[in-house]
């Protein structure tokens, strides 16, 4: 029986370690796995920021239209209730920063698509004649694009603390 892996860990570590150049096909496998997992963690953030706010739209609806009841059939704490749970539904969203969560990882797929596209039609950076040179270029771009991704992370992490000081 074999353990089941994090479906991250094939994102950062290779099977084996290159002893010397690496293999392009194989660097290739890598980055799409990486576009492959910011836009699923795009697509999985947006339904959930999409899904919370439109319950949370639809509650606060309902809250006018309780008040228009007549007193026999009204409830008076359904508008409480239902304010407490906006309250709730918006306190998730923002806890988990879904809206950032789902523009960050969509920007980063995007940006490691459009590097990939400029490596392949050799525009931009990749116009030299040397297939090593660009790839070096290509490499390096690619590794840059997901430091940065770190970064805003780790900004995202920071300012969230800060706001909660």
């Amino acid at each position: 029986m074999t353990k089941k892996r994090h479906q991250s860990v094939d994102l950062y570590f290779m099977e084996k370690q290159p002893t010397g150049e690496m293999n392009q096909s194989k660097y290739f496998k890598i980055v799409h796995n990486y576009i492959q997992y910011y836009y699923r963690r795009a697509d999985i953030y947006k339904m959930w920021y999409l899904a919370l706010s439109v319950g949370k739209f639809l509650v606060l609806a309902m809250i006018p239209v309780s008040q228009t009841l007549t007193q026999s059939v009204s409830l008076p704490w359904l508008a409480a209730g239902a304010s407490s749970l906006c309250i709730l539904l918006e306190s998730v969203i923002e806890l988990f920063r879904m809206k950032d969560k789902w523009i960050l990882y969509r920007k980063v797929g995007n940006d490691l698509m459009s590097e990939e596209r400029q490596y392949a039609m050799r525009v931009g950076v990749y116009q030299d004649e040397d297939e090593d040179k660009n790839f070096r270029i290509f490499v390096g771009n690619m590794e840059n694009i997901i430091g940065k991704e770190a970064s805003s992370w780790s900004r995202m992490i920071e300012t969230a603390k800060d706001e909660k000081a």
